[in-house]
């Protein structure tokens, strides 16, 4: 389990503000030296801890109708039913899940009309799939890209708020 500090707490939320900060940026905004944070920022990419990526909106492509939707499955048909949804430009989350469905996945559309023919004509031609259940979302709150883990990080490693000594981590 990833354990992270004030520091990366600090690097983290300001990339958060504006991908595209610099260290130098980031730097003059937290007060952390430069190097701290570009020691700190290669460290949570290579750990995968954080990753870079484009946030598309949706709604300037028109795309303005998000869905829900559940599925249920012939469990001998799941493997190749996640291949065909993987493959559908229309589902922006693919996730399997448990209880009364199969899959959970979202997808965009512009129109109603393209909902439901996607509903009919793709969704419910998937081999094996037993039954779907639709929930339109009129607003989205937040947003997975939004997410951030709920920090209670205490210390800080010596020397790296004064910039006077690396730490192990850097």
């Amino acid at each position: 389990m990833a354990e992270l500090d004030r520091i990366d707490q600090a690097v983290i939320e300001a990339l958060s503000r504006d991908a595209r900060a610099s260290s130098a940026e980031i730097a003059r905004q937290t007060g952390i030296p430069e190097r701290t944070v570009h020691h700190r920022l290669r460290r949570l990419l290579e750990d995968h801890l954080v990753k870079t990526t484009v946030v598309i909106n949706q709604r300037a492509f028109g795309y303005s109708l998000a869905v829900d939707i559940f599925c249920e499955l012939e469990p001998s048909y799941m493997n190749q039913a996640v291949e065909l949804l993987l493959q559908m430009p229309e589902i922006s989350y693919l996730a399997l899940s448990t209880g009364d469905q199969d899959i959970s996945l979202q997808a965009l559309f512009k129109t109603i009309d393209e909902m439901q023919a996607f509903i009919t004509h793709k969704l419910h031609q998937v081999p094996g799939m037993r039954r779907t259940r639709t929930v339109l979302i009129p607003q989205i709150l937040k947003d997975t890209y939004e997410w951030r883990p709920p920090f209670d990080c205490q210390e800080v490693p010596a020397g790296a708020e004064a910039g006077t000594s690396q730490t192990a981590r850097e």
